[in-house]
């Protein structure tokens, strides 16, 4: 029973929180149909049941942390001590069963997406850029070549996560450009040439339907390199283990029937040989989650801080792109930010974007807002124009503040609690019209209350989240 006690963690994409109809197609995604084991002691587990017999079930179960990256755990479970076992229909077992196998093997499907990934070379302003054009954005990178490859699976994951959450609804009158750089200087420099001066390291262009982000993308790739010849050693080491073993087998094999062994002992012989050469094998594979495993960390720090913001701006552009072209809809500025604030927290894991607890700074500042002598009214909110969110670093940047923490908290709670994101109300709150009302009139209209009314509800909505 040994190999059954090891512990397997992992990230999984996954999202456990209610939502509306748009974010509830999302949640069939995170949301695995799993089978269910009841012990006599009360405790439940979810997963998969992988094998049992007349003692033991032997259950790959499904961890589910709220805020927290998911695992699984191969758990053994004496038969005497279960109460009761719910189990899938085979083609839900199925489906569980591929969903684990993709889990598992999530660095290697990320390893042959970012090899499938073609790139060109161009240069612009004396920059040197490798170029990508997909089917929702094209890019320009700077940053060297297996660098470049991985933030574009990333950017492409998070694309894929926004129209899980809002399927889009039109096409892009010009395409959407994203423009990396590979450093902090090169950003800024990039930025200044457009007459800007923005200290985040992502930011979205409207009027050039453009997002620019930087990172230190460049020491990344110094120490990438060292981390893929590793890489690249232990897979041809694994390869040439894997050839040598049919060999050898079929070698010992032939050598033992000359010899006049008989066959059950030569058989007994070539399981233990197999064996030998299976543990070999799977130490080097064990070797090679590890390099994956140190790259991907590296990756991420260095990434990090760019890929929230990334996350921020690049909803903006997927928003008036695909879903609400300013053309057709006016989304009030406080909802905009609103939402990109809550995917800016997000959890990528796979192509799911997980956003099942609260971004803890924003709800931390709000908590404080709200337990203010003077909080900001719903009504100020709605009232505010584009000017209250132009975070500058000078006195008002507090005042903004204000307003993207109760941005974010209004459309969280729209989101979550309401499930009003992705229905045709929200669609017709957005849409443009020639006699729109006072905003808060219009809101109004969309969450079917006064606001007198909705004010302490969505007050005590947020005081609550944890």
């Amino acid at each position: 029973m040994n190999r059954f006690l090891s512990v397997i963690a992992v990230l999984l994409a996954a999202w456990s929180l209610p939502c509306g109809p748009a974010v509830a197609q999302l949640l069939s995604v995170g949301d695995w149909p799993s089978e269910r084991v009841e012990l006599l002691d009360g405790r439940t587990y979810q997963g998969l049941i992988e094998s049992e017999d007349q003692a033991w079930v032997n259950l790959i179960q499904i961890e589910r942390r709220q805020g927290r990256p998911m695992y699984l755990v191969i758990r053994p479970i004496e038969r005497s001590a279960i109460a009761s076992l719910l189990r899938l229909k085979p083609s839900q077992r199925e489906q569980l069963r591929l969903q684990i196998e993709r889990f598992r093997n999530q660095s290697r499907i990320e390893r042959g997406r970012r090899d499938a990934v073609r790139l060109g070379l161009a240069e612009k302003d004396g920059i040197h850029y490798r170029t990508y054009r997909g089917k929702w954005f094209s890019l320009d990178s700077s940053a060297a070549d297996p660098t470049t490859r991985r933030v574009i699976v990333r950017i492409e994951q998070i694309f894929t996560a926004y129209r899980q959450i809002l399927p889009p609804q039109r096409e892009p009158s010009r395409p959407l450009r994203v423009v990396v750089l590979g450093s902090m200087a090169q950003y800024r420099k990039y930025l200044e040439r457009l007459g800007l001066q923005i200290e985040n390291p992502a930011c979205f262009i409207e009027d050039a339907n453009l997002v620019v982000a930087g990172s230190e993308l460049a020491t990344f790739a110094a120490e990438l390199a060292k981390v893929n010849a590793d890489h690249d050693r232990l897979r041809e080491e694994l390869d040439c283990m894997e050839k040598r073993m049919a060999v050898r087998l079929a070698a010992d094999a032939r050598q033992l029937r000359e010899s006049g062994t008989p066959v059950e002992q030569i058989r007994k012989l070539l399981r233990l040989k197999r064996a030998q050469f299976e543990r070999e094998i799977e130490q080097i594979r064990d070797r090679l989650k590890r390099v994956d495993g140190v790259n991907a960390r590296k990756f991420d720090a260095v990434t990090r801080a760019m890929f929230a913001r990334l996350n921020h701006e690049a909803f903006h552009a997927y928003l008036e792109n695909y879903v609400y072209p300013s053309q057709e809809f006016s989304v009030p500025r406080w909802l905009n930010e609103g939402l990109a604030v809550i995917f800016e927290g997000g959890l990528l894991e796979g192509d799911t974007l997980r956003v099942d607890a609260p971004n803890r700074v924003a709800l931390g500042r709000l908590k404080a807002e709200l337990g203010g002598q003077q909080p900001l009214s719903l009504k100020e909110l709605l009232d505010a124009d584009q000017q209250r969110f132009v975070v500058a670093h000078n006195d008002t940047s507090a005042e903004a503040a204000r307003y993207y923490v109760c941005s974010w908290g209004l459309a969280y709670y729209l989101t979550f609690e309401r499930r009003l994101l992705g229905t045709r109300a929200l669609d017709e709150y957005v849409r443009r019209k020639t006699e729109d009302g006072a905003p808060f009139e219009r809101f109004e209209k969309l969450v079917g209350m006064p606001l007198d009314e909705l004010q302490p509800r969505w007050r005590e909505y947020i005081l609550k989240l944890r």
